[in-house]
């Protein structure tokens, strides 16, 4: 019964392989009169003693089994037609492989084909200055938005949670690292004093303008009755631009959707509404999170020209609502609608960009397990549907997947989504009006077609989720690096393989589809190697950070042109989701400590950009300038935060920084005592926001007697520094160590092998065949989209 319940749940296909699987093929054990000659050529056998006709003819030897077999050499004879039958069936099922129709062989998801077998997922042993989780005073959230959104400096925001993990102390591991002292408690957290409102926050502290948390009205519905739909619809001239917008700016690179099917359906919310009806409530949550998208992607001065007159924000404001009292009225908590569901998704995608609170994360969540519970991740084609509804239920799981990771990165905790656990299938490469009357489905083309862009962020968010696992599975020594970067090189391949000779790069929106693919597979590279980016202990060899420092100039300046270039002005407003612009401190970590970096020009000019800074300035102020901001800001934020760590956190004492051998060097470059400014020089400083306490001058570096501090890299493009292995706590007894109270042998990490191990146990031929020199720079020579019309030069600001 038990096993007739877990047969159930699978699809038609799954039950049959299930129940192959589980049942082996029995065969009837029959007297066997012919001879063996005959058997084997299938021929009629006379049966005639000694030898058969057949046998006689051909002059062979005529054999005949025995009348009985003892019990051996039948339970043989069983094993080896058993044997028979299973590769009879293996081959059955390699010939049906072959003849898989090509739609179904493009929609392999290439991570899958990359993975291999990976094993159980393990967390990570927390170091000294990083803790898993964390709680939180009672009253810390008396301060507004800010408690979740950290920072913001330049275009780079920074929480104390930095790639998954929780770290409370930045700001104190930040100031070991250059040396300054920490910065006096702010004039905002007097002692004694209330955490202050949102409107007596400096600016850098304050939610930015695209920031926007889901109502908490959302999930637990109105009180009292739900407001008519006609307070929140615009007029129907409006309500046409808007969705014209969604088409334009929203739906060709994060499509949820069925075009012409969505047209119908607002043209159908229309005809009810001029005819005095209420359309349906899944109806009116679909039209009003398309016109709610579409206010977001519009520039302020065309609503304002286009839209009678009325601000960005009050048109965003009513829509957000809009969309939340018809999702509300549809009851999206409970529903089965799948064209509730895609409401949902299209609300949230704006949503969660650049700025993420953990209201967006359990928003994700909870739609993960509300997606899980209406089948979207069983493929539709298992359940005999139309491939419209079938691509439409795949567009809507995989703007899901998307989201856990977003959510993850800026939140967490863990993603909730597990490859092994959905087996829907990537959408066909195929236009939407292949789709529309379709009754089998459509040929994937070998071109580019209006799902092409989707395809391709589905694609690499599958690796982003193998990536998470892997990370874990090195620090548990369960991998090795270069069985890591193979398989990124391999996926980053086979993708400009799969995708490259489709996109046209004269043509815009393709053009940016290249960027954007780019840009998230030089992620990779990043996600891997940033913890081991300058690690006094174990420091990363030359090939592998140039690799690293490379992947990350590439990201940014990828991200600069999807930002400036007037080609992509309609699709701006997505950036965020891509890539917030973190990766830039783990360039100007490198930059302060190797100031003759042979990439230190370029460097510069994306620091420049990203945090606004100016370029009179020679390089050492703006280094330092620019890390002892992040240190007294986060500073201010981490009291405000009032955060509680494990007691072991707080008894980790953070020392001066020593990356690979170069801390005297960058002693000598980067403190001469003319170069000592604070931070509030007048005019020739990066601009400060109103409220901001600058930092004092810097204090000298602390002599080389003292045991150094480890720059441990950085996570998921954010700066991380951590403590030598047995290094104790200044004052303490040798018996009170960082690492669990337990001594370990220098040079011994958390799991009680050698950090060196994964460094050691590099292949570097494989690392040279991977990354081969190229022979004009003398660099690393990285496959990857160069634009050689991309200038500096053209950057606005």
């Amino acid at each position: 019964m038990e096993q007739t319940d877990q047969m159930a749940g699978l699809d038609p296909e799954a039950q049959s392989r299930h129940a192959w699987q589980a049942k082996p093929i029995r065969r009837r054990n029959r007297m066997i009169n012919s001879c063996l000659e005959c058997r084997r050529r299938k021929l009629k056998c006379s049966k005639t003693s000694p030898s058969c006709t057949n046998c006689i003819k051909a002059g062979r030897d005529c054999l005949y089994i025995g009348p009985r077999l003892d019990e051996a050499s039948q339970m043989r004879l069983a094993e080896i037609k058993e044997k028979q039958g299973t590769l009879e069936r293996e081959l059955e099922r390699d010939v049906a492989k072959c003849t898989t129709s090509k739609s179904a062989v493009q929609q392999n998801i290439l991570a899958d084909d990359i993975a291999g077998d990976e094993e159980e997922e393990r967390d990570l042993e927390a170091t000294p200055l990083v803790a898993l989780d964390l709680t939180y005073d009672d009253d810390a959230d008396e301060a507004g938005d800010m408690i979740d959104l950290g920072i913001q400096i330049g275009k780079m925001r920074l929480t104390e949670r930095i790639g998954g993990l929780s770290r409370p102390r930045i700001s104190e591991e930040i100031s070991a690292g250059i040396g300054c002292a920490q910065t006096p408690s702010s004039q905002y957290l007097q002692q004694g004093r209330q955490a202050p409102g949102i409107d007596d926050l400096p600016d850098f502290l304050k939610p930015g303008s695209d920031y926007m948390v889901p109502s908490s009205g959302f999930f637990f519905g109105q009180m009292g009755e739900a407001p008519s739909i006609l307070q929140f619809l615009p007029h129907k001239p409006s309500a046409d631009r808007l969705m014209k917008q969604y088409f334009v700016s929203v739906h060709p690179i994060v499509p949820c959707a069925h075009r012409p099917t969505l047209e119908a359906t607002y043209k159908t919310f229309w005809d009810d509404i001029t005819a005095g009806y209420e359309p349906r409530c899944s109806t009116q949550a679909i039209v009003f999170a398309a016109m709610f998208s579409g206010a977001i992607s519009m520039d302020e001065n065309d609503m304002l020209v286009e839209l009678g007159g009325h601000t960005k924000a009050n048109w965003v404001t009513s829509l957000k609502l809009g969309t939340e009292n018809a999702l509300s009225k549809a009851n999206f908590l409970v529903t089965t609608k799948v064209e509730t569901m895609q409401a949902l998704i299209m609300y949230m995608l704006p949503l969660c960009r650049a700025e993420v609170s953990r209201a967006h994360s359990v928003l994700v969540g909870a739609a993960v397990r509300m997606a899980e519970c209406m089948g979207l991740h069983r493929d539709g084609e298992a359940y005999g549907l139309t491939p419209l509804e079938t691509h439409v239920r795949r567009l809507i799981w995989h703007q899901l997947c998307f989201l856990d990771i977003r959510t993850c990165e800026a939140q967490g905790p863990k993603p909730v989504i597990r490859r092994d656990d959905y087996d829907t299938k990537l959408p066909l490469n195929c236009n939407e009006e292949d789709l529309t009357q379709a009754i089998t489905p459509p040929e994937s083309s070998d071109s580019w077609t209006t799902n092409t862009l989707a395809l391709i962020r589905f694609e690499v968010n599958e690796m982003m989720r193998i990536i998470w696992v892997d990370r874990r599975r090195l620090a548990t020594h369960k991998t090795t690096l270069t069985n890591v970067l193979t398989k990124i090189e391999n996926f980053r391949r086979r993708m400009s393989e799969k995708y490259d000779h489709l996109l046209d790069v004269t043509q815009p929106i393709q053009r940016y589809a290249k960027c954007v693919m780019y840009l998230l597979t030089y992620r990779l590279h990043v996600m891997i190697l940033h913890p081991y980016h300058s690690n006094a202990a174990t420091p990363l060899p030359p090939r592998l950070n140039e690799l690293l420092i490379t992947s990350g100039i590439m990201i940014v300046e990828l991200a600069i042109q999807l930002e400036t270039n007037r080609n992509f002005e309609n699709w701006v407003w997505y950036l965020g989701a891509y890539f917030q612009y973190q990766i830039a401190l783990l360039l100007a970590t490198e930059v302060y400590f190797r100031p003759q970096s042979r990439d230190a020009d370029r460097i510069w000019s994306c620091l420049d950009y990203v945090f606004d800074m100016d370029r009179r300035l020679p390089p050492e102020a703006k280094s330092l300038h620019l890390l002892s901001e992040i240190q007294s800001k986060t500073a201010l934020y981490m009291q405000m935060r009032k955060m509680r760590g494990p007691t072991s956190l707080s008894r980790a004492v953070p020392n001066k920084n020593a990356v690979a051998g170069t801390a005297h060097q960058s002693a000598a470059m980067h403190n001469p005592p003319q170069q000592q400014q604070p931070l509030g020089m007048p005019q020739e400083t990066p601009k400060i926001e109103p409220g901001y306490t600058p930092p004092p001058p810097v204090a000298p570096r602390p002599s080389a007697q003292q045991p150094a501090m480890v720059f441990a890299g950085v996570s998921d493009g954010q700066a991380l520094w951590s403590l030598p292995p047995n290094h104790t706590s200044p004052g303490s007894d040798s018996s009170s160590v960082e690492y669990g109270q337990q001594v370990r042998p220098q040079g011994m990490g958390e799991t009680g092998l050698s950090q060196g191990n994964i460094m050691e146990a590099i292949d570097w031929d494989a690392i040279s065949a991977l990354f081969p020199t190229d022979p004009q720079t003398g660099g690393l020579s990285i496959q990857g989209f160069h634009d050689p019309n991309f200038s500096i030069a053209n950057w606005s600001h």
